[in-house]
């Protein structure tokens, strides 16, 4: 029996151990989720918040980005947050829309022709730092940045540049979307992660800038807003999205609901996502998983980021149960070496009440001997 329970326990530990390096893996395998890491360069905690926008018949836009921006900012100056580094940014952001088209067109050298290539692609119009917050790896060429003059510069993935061209050198390329031309400046492969795989669209993806979507005629209703805030203390940042919405956190008390089930957006702090009191809570709610109260799209990103939560949940879970099962048989262990003990603490306590009784009353016996001056009865 004795060697069944260290068997138990060795397997316990071990699994233990197991699940903990896979959750922590797990948990750093998405670039997408990790932009406050990436961003911290001194002692200042940052935390990475993420806006997704419902459909609806008067959707967000860039417009309503702005005044985010400007709390973002009014709250940063209040707080009198300093970079590290002199010259440096204090914050971060970024936004992006979805549209699709059904064809693009390029110019064929060879025959001097305009012709359609490919069938559906989805278009994505992205602003501020978007390749910072999802830094898909370069095939070649680079990304595109807000500070470009030139806004008709365009980021295929790997399979858009296939369909239009064939190939994945084609940096400097031009291709035509509703009618506008574009510039290619870089071919991404947006990554081997599992859960990416699997959220990112089937169609193929090209990226273009924010600016250019209305000359395009595409959809230019926001998607999702991210941004990376100081976070001094717990929840600062996101507490600053909040109150953007309307809600003041300051006068809500444990009881209160939740206040982003009061707002038609979905806020997400991206960061310790995957912490313990995130994932208990995630078990707590396993089983209204499935169940959305909102008309919102979810970007390939974030669907990626909740299908790795799940993962994290049952590896979560894997750990309680053996870590439980550890303890269980520890705490066994020691009962039974307590049960079949030698010693009692009955007879260590009357043994030790003996010993000092003893030496105290001998002790006194003689030092009252001798300030009377009689001899005890060990020195006659």
């Amino acid at each position: 029996m004795k060697k069944k329970k260290i068997a138990a326990a060795a397997v316990s530990a071990v699994l233990l151990a197991a699940v903990s390096l896979a959750m922590s893996s797990v948990s750093r395998s998405l670039d997408d989720q990790n932009m406050a890491e990436r961003w911290k360069g001194g002692e200042l905690d940052y935390a990475q918040v993420s806006v997704f926008y419902p459909q609806r018949v008067h959707p967000y836009t860039e417009r309503d980005t702005e005044s985010l921006r400007n709390t973002i900012k009014e709250k940063i100056k209040e707080g009198a947050f300093r970079p590290e580094n002199e010259g440096a940014e204090i914050w971060i952001d970024a936004w992006c829309s979805a549209a699709s088209v059904s064809g693009v067109s390029r110019y064929n050298e060879d025959n001097g022709k305009t012709e359609t290539v490919g069938s559906d692609y989805s278009v994505t119009g992205v602003g501020g730092r978007f390749f910072e917050f999802h830094p898909m790896k370069l095939i070649n060429g680079n990304y595109i940045y807000e500070s470009e003059l030139d806004n008709h510069r365009a980021v295929l993935d790997k399979q858009a540049a296939w369909d239009m061209f064939s190939s994945f050198d084609i940096t400097g390329m031009n291709f035509i979307l509703n009618g506008v031309k574009f510039e290619v400046a870089g071919v991404v492969d947006p990554g081997d992660n599992r859960n990416i795989k699997k959220a990112y669209p089937a169609a193929p993806m090209i990226y273009i800038h924010y600016s250019a979507l209305e000359e395009t005629m595409l959809d230019d209703s926001l998607l999702c807003y991210e941004a990376v805030i100081p976070d001094p203390v717990t929840n600062y940042a996101r507490n600053i999205i909040l109150e953007n919405f309307g809600v003041n956190t300051m006068t809500e008390t444990e009881n209160d609901e939740d206040p982003e089930k009061k707002l038609d957006v979905v806020i997400v702090q991206n960061t310790d996502r995957y912490s313990v009191s995130k994932l208990w809570k995630g078990l707590r709610e396993f089983s209204s998983i499935a169940v959305s109260d909102r008309s919102i799209a979810y970007p390939y990103w974030e669907n990626a980021a909740r299908m790795t939560s799940v993962t994290m949940e049952i590896l979560f879970l894997l750990a309680l149960v053996s870590a439980l099962l550890l303890f269980v048989i520890c705490v066994s262990e020691i009962c039974r070496l307590y049960a079949n003990r030698k010693w009692h603490l009955k007879d260590f306590l009357e043994d030790m009440m003996y010993k000092y009784t003893y030496k105290k009353r001998t002790s006194d016996y003689i030092t009252s001997s001798a300030d009377t001056g009689e001899k005890s009865r060990y020195d006659q």
